[in-house]
């Protein structure tokens, strides 16, 4: 029993990120032309030969989000939920129903989006926390290197585990134009604690064993740029929430309660209203 106790934590240890992050390579290659939306395929090189594909989806405005998605899908996934929404067609099986970068391009604002390295064309190699935040600072510096644009035109915005990546930068830049959490998790470790799916990992030491922690509550204090916090009304648990992060966040700070939205839906609920309080957000920037 010892020496199971000691392999399985070992197993936790050296393979969390290959567990939470798995590689995703399976989806249809469509793009946003396939709605008629212009954009620009683009492939930002980081340090060796890594490299993060992204979309740089172009607007009128002088302002950008740098949006980071959720967890299970890579961009190609928003268009092809995009195009069957249009249709009247569900999701295909096993594939979440959330899409935020085509309303969030209806804004009429600039969009890079960004999948991180293990997910769609970007380098095949698990996704882990330090890497997540060097795919979002490479994503960032070609704003403001490539394209010379501001920071403080620069607006974070992430869904799910994105916000860890967009806390980090915000904590990091706080040059930056703004801060848009769209069901924040609190900390991986919560993550564990609290959900009943994970019971099993809490039957080893797994505060000594989680190297991949996204820490976000706790880096809200460092956070000095304006923040919309965006919680579903029926969000799942102390994990997610959205009053612990408002609390937490700096003036000045926004929370939008939608109604009747869960983690896996808040893009999907109300959309229009969701829409109206990040443009209302982005519009009061500076």
């Amino acid at each position: 029993m010892a020496v199971l106790y000691v392999a399985a934590s070992a197993f936790l240890y050296f393979q969390q990120d290959q567990i939470g992050f798995p590689i995703l390579t399976k989806y249809e290659r469509v793009t946003p032309a396939a709605l008629g939306i212009p954009f620009e395929d683009l492939h930002i090189p980081l340090d060796g030969a890594d490299q993060i594909h992204a979309w740089w989806l172009p607007a009128s405005s002088d302002k950008v989000l740098l949006l980071f998605h959720g967890n299970g899908y890579v961009l190609e996934e928003n268009i092809t939920l995009a195009l069957r929404a249009k249709s009247g067609l569900p999701p295909p099986p096993g594939m979440p129903s959330q899409f935020d970068l085509i309303p969030l391009h209806q804004l009429g604002v600039n969009i890079l989006a960004i999948d991180y390295r293990g997910f769609g064309s970007s380098t095949p190699v698990n996704l882990s926390e330090k890497r997540a935040i060097e795919d979002a600072n490479a994503a960032f510096t070609y704003l403001t290197v490539q394209r010379q644009i501001s920071p403080r035109k620069i607006v974070f915005i992430g869904w799910s585990l994105g916000t860890g990546p967009a806390t980090e930068m915000a904590k990091e830049h706080p040059d930056a134009g703004g801060l848009v959490l769209v069901s924040a998790f609190t900390s991986t470790f919560d993550i564990v604690k609290y959900s009943p799916d994970l019971w099993y990992v809490r039957l080893l030491p797994y505060p000594l064993l989680l190297h991949t922690r996204f820490d976000n509550l706790s880096k809200m204090n460092s956070v000095h740029v304006p923040v919309l916090i965006v919680v579903g009304s029926v969000e799942e648990g102390a994990v997610h929430s959205g009053a612990a992060f408002f609390q937490k966040a700096n003036e000045p700070k926004r929370l939008y309660v939608s109604p009747g939205a869960g983690h896996d839906n808040v893009w999907v609920i109300k959309t229009d209203q969701l829409m109206a309080e990040i443009s209302g957000f982005i519009q009061s920037l500076h």
